[in-house]
């Protein structure tokens, strides 16, 4: 079944494929991983090839799969997905062959993919790096040939602390920012927990500012999400009525949020503000007489990261240069990123 509505108009050849990696779950460590999956469904341009699911044993507890089967079922598609290795990488040139064969099939999945794609694709990862870095272990050379750019969102853009997911693989973390790779490195914090002095992604939103306009499937699959719901009929769920007070729950919420609006840089969409609002619009989109206003963009910079997983920003032999997140535009920021997963949110409608 798909949603009334629903439309997705970019020209096939004209996509980006893309791999996700994520430590998404069902029940949730952290629900933005919802956001930042729907949010990624949004996009049109982006050809979501797969999708990784972080952290082997624990995806046999808490199944990512669930959200993606949901989606899959109400947007009319079928994205693959395969759960990654289960265990810490042992050094940097860890492979993983290792691990159970259930275990496998993330960083097989990644490998085919980049071998059957016609052109280069992006890698996008917002849980631990183990699963690429592994596939790059194993394939180096079809990296190098076939990775467009690395989109992580990971770290502390000073090196001031271990961000959690550094601490989950803090080995493939270095191996994937010390390789060499395209890497365009989004910091989740900088300066510390919770803190962004302008090199990190995080914001808060209320749930209400990005939930409001969407339809009621997909009010339902955040309802389930959010509020750990474990029904044996989780795709008849998306379609029940619910509880007034159930929606009104999700809606009341505070939401800490790192990747969602930051996705649209891999399209050639740039963020527009009409009004109080803002929205990620292509060429054809934008009117006669406005500009697009860059929030945010990436600069380079040269950084080492070490086997403990701490970032070292140096102009050194050992070093990378990379690209890093920055906000252009601080005061703005929040309020605009949070406009714009909005207003992508609402593009499942269309």
């Amino acid at each position: 079944t798909v949603c009334p509505g629903i439309s997705f108009s970019a020209n096939q050849s004209e996509k980006i494929p893309v791999i996700y990696s994520t430590d998404l779950f069902h029940p949730h460590d952290d629900p933005d991983d919802h956001f930042d999956i729907v949010t990624l469904y949004s996009i049109p341009e982006i050809d979501l090839r797969a999708v990784i699911l972080d952290q082997g044993a624990k995806q046999d507890k808490r199944p990512g799969r669930i959200p993606i089967q949901q989606l899959n079922h109400l947007l009319g598609r079928d994205v693959p997905y395969g759960i990654g290795l289960s265990r810490p990488l042992a050094n940097a040139l860890d492979p993983g062959y290792g691990e159970l064969k259930k275990y496998q099939k993330g960083v097989k999945l990644i490998i085919n993919v980049l071998r059957e794609a016609a052109k280069p694709v992006t890698i996008i990862t917002v849980g631990s790096m183990r699963d690429i870095a592994a596939a790059y272990n194993r394939e180096p050379a079809l990296f190098n040939r076939k990775v467009e750019k690395l989109l992580i969102f990971i770290g502390d853009a000073q090196g001031a602390f271990r961000e959690h997911n550094v601490k989950l693989d803090p080995i493939a973390y270095a191996r994937v920012m010390n390789s060499g790779l395209p890497v365009f490195w989004v910091p989740s914090f900088d300066g510390g927990l919770w803190q962004n002095n302008g090199n990190a992604s995080f914001w808060r939103a209320k749930q209400v500012d990005l939930l409001e306009g969407i339809s009621s499937p997909m009010i339902n699959f955040f309802v389930y999400a959010l509020l750990k719901k474990n029904e044996e009929d989780h795709m008849g769920f998306l379609y029940r009525k619910i509880p007034k007070t159930e929606k009104q729950y999700i809606l009341k919420g505070i939401r800490n949020l790192w990747c969602t609006a930051i996705f649209t840089f891999i399209t050639k969409r740039g963020f527009v503000q009409r009004g109080e609002d803002w929205f990620a619009l292509g060429e054809s989109e934008i009117q006669s007489g406005e500009t697009i206003e860059k929030i945010f963009t990436f600069s380079p910079v040269s950084v080492f990261v070490d086997n403990n997983g701490k970032e070292w920003l140096e102009d050194s032999t050992r070093s990378r240069k990379i690209q890093r997140f920055k906000i252009l535009k601080m005061e703005a920021y929040a309020h605009a990123m949070t406009s714009v997963t909005r207003h992508l949110l609402e593009e499942l409608d269309r």
